[in-house]
């Protein structure tokens, strides 16, 4: 007996594999208790895995359940970059990793693999698997125990004729989406330093179903939808979104909800958040390319800073409409000179690139308050051509410069019918240079150009009604030399005395 276990081991060393390393499993099934975790190949500490060492992990889901599953593969040296891990989803999507510490999944049926190839390093590996199983109409009862979150559904409707897309919180969802056509939707990440540095990650633990519920075929995640930089599309009518259990953090990142109708010329369509600028590579030459940005109740702006390369940019205040009645501005490779950088206000914003190829540099809250060259460009509310409710309708903007600058500002529209105000002041190091304040007994006269040399600028908009429809300022800032101020000071000085004297 004792030399027959000597041989087994012997083998094994020449084999290269070594004798207390599992033999490569056959698929994982629920348990008869699904309380119970499974865990692979022991509990506790992850084991070393050889080198050269290949296995196929299967794990089976049922019809109706899913499962919440946890990998670490950590290699002891890795030199070559080489893939160490696969993980395989039910929709035979791939992510690879060349390291992984607890890195979360979610399979629904009929399951997924998990792939580990430790090439030519060991590698310290372990995976857990919870089954959870999805309640009959889910979402209608807040005690049951399965793997959809307890909380209410919410239900969306959304139409060709909409001009603003709708957005669901990633964070503890559970909507049903109908549309007029069919639906469209995309993920805006939102990665504020302030956020956990895995919630995209955690993005996997929400599906997507091309139906009215989860028994619907899975379209992937809102992590696959963020990495895809396309649109997930149904088939019919419905959608429905979920987040699986357990809930992880994901405040903040949205589901974007729109009409296919509105978005069915667009190829690739991704969503930009966070607050560093980004410089965003768009290829609409053989389709419309677009990206779309989300401020909660259009607290923070866009700063559109750059555009280089050919093609048409169009941005709406909201959604892409066929109607255009939300577009607020239009750039091509030879209009955007001194256009840029402009400040883009709105809960939604979108930009549609066509017949082209173009960078766009983009900053969210960043960078077009401060005036270091000449700009010409324009000034509107964040519920500008929205007909959106705000719950605090005020808008105000500050613009500054280091250096005297000649501001321009002529008013083409705004709204002051419910006792609403729009102040419109230039500064000089603090000293009013113009300060004047409208409101519906002091109208403006629109199309009229009104000026100062300053170093600040504040278009202050007080508003009463929730649905107000805001104001849009054409407006210009040039730089003006210090040796120019005075004279331009003394003009002024001059036109009001000679305005005195009649």
């Amino acid at each position: 007996m004792r030399s027959y276990i000597a041989i087994l081991a012997l083998l094994s060393f020449f084999n290269g594999v070594p004798a207390n390393v599992p033999d490569c499993p056959g698929p994982f099934n629920p348990p008869n208790n699904i309380s119970t975790q499974v865990v692979y190949p022991v509990s506790g500490n992850p084991a070393t895995f050889p080198t050269d060492y290949n296995c196929v992990y299967q794990i089976n889901v049922p019809q109706g359940w899913s499962s919440y599953v946890v990998v670490t593969a950590i290699p002891s040296s890795n030199t070559t970059n080489s893939t160490i891990l696969q993980v395989i989803d039910f929709n035979q999507k791939v992510e690879n990793f060349q390291y992984a510490n607890n890195e979360t999944f979610y399979f629904v049926a009929p399951g997924g693999r998990i792939k580990l190839s430790t090439q030519s390093t060991t590698v310290s590996f372990q995976f857990s698997v919870q089954w959870f199983s999805m309640p009959h109409g889910f979402g209608n009862s807040l005690f049951q125990i399965s793997d959809i979150a307890v909380y209410q559904p919410t239900f969306v409707n959304v139409s060709a004729s909409d001009s603003q897309a709708s957005t669901v919180d990633a964070y503890y969802i559970n909507c049903h989406v109908t549309a007029e056509t069919r639906v469209s939707a995309i993920t805006i990440y939102s990665d504020s330093t302030y956020d956990r540095a895995d919630q995209l990650k955690n993005l996997r633990s929400v599906l997507i179903f091309d139906g009215p519920n989860e028994n619907s075929t899975c379209l992937g995640s809102a992590y696959q939808l963020f990495k895809s930089n396309r649109q997930f599309v149904s088939t019919a009518k419905t959608l429905t979104i979920v987040q699986l259990r357990p809930n992880p953090y994901t405040w903040g990142s949205q589901l974007l909800i729109q009409d296919f109708e509105n978005t069915k010329e667009i190829g690739e369509y991704r969503g930009v958040g966070g607050q560093d600028t980004r410089s965003i590579v768009m290829d609409a030459s053989k389709q419309a390319s677009a990206f779309s940005t989300y401020s909660y109740i259009g607290s923070s702006s866009d700063c559109l800073f750059n555009i280089t390369g050919t093609g048409k940019l169009d941005v709406y205040n909201g959604g892409k409409s066929e109607s255009k009645s939300n577009l607020i501005a239009s750039y091509s490779d030879s209009s955007n000179g001194v256009n840029l950088p402009q400040k883009i206000r709105g809960v939604v914003r979108t930009y549609v690139l066509t017949g082209g190829i173009a960078t766009v540099q983009i900053g969210v809250n960043n960078g077009c308050s401060l005036l270091t060259t000449n700009v010409a460009g324009f000034i509107s509310s964040r519920g500008y051509k929205t007909d959106l409710a705000f719950r605090y309708p005020d808008d105000w903007q500050w613009f500054f410069s280091n250096g005297p600058f000649n501001y321009t500002l002529n008013v083409q529209t705004v709204d002051l019918s419910k006792n609403e105000s729009l102040q419109l002041r230039i500064a000089s190091n603090k000293t009013d240079v113009l300060n004047v304040v409208y409101n519906s007994s002091n109208p403006p006269m629109l199309n009229t150009v009104l000026s100062g040399v300053g170093n600040e600028m504040d278009v202050i908009y007080l508003a009463v009604n929730p649905k107000t429809k805001g104001f849009y300022i054409d407006f210009t800032a040039t730089k003006v030399e210090k040796s120019a101020v005075k004279t331009y000071g003394f003009i002024m000085i001059c036109a009001i005395i000679w305005v005195g004297l009649f």
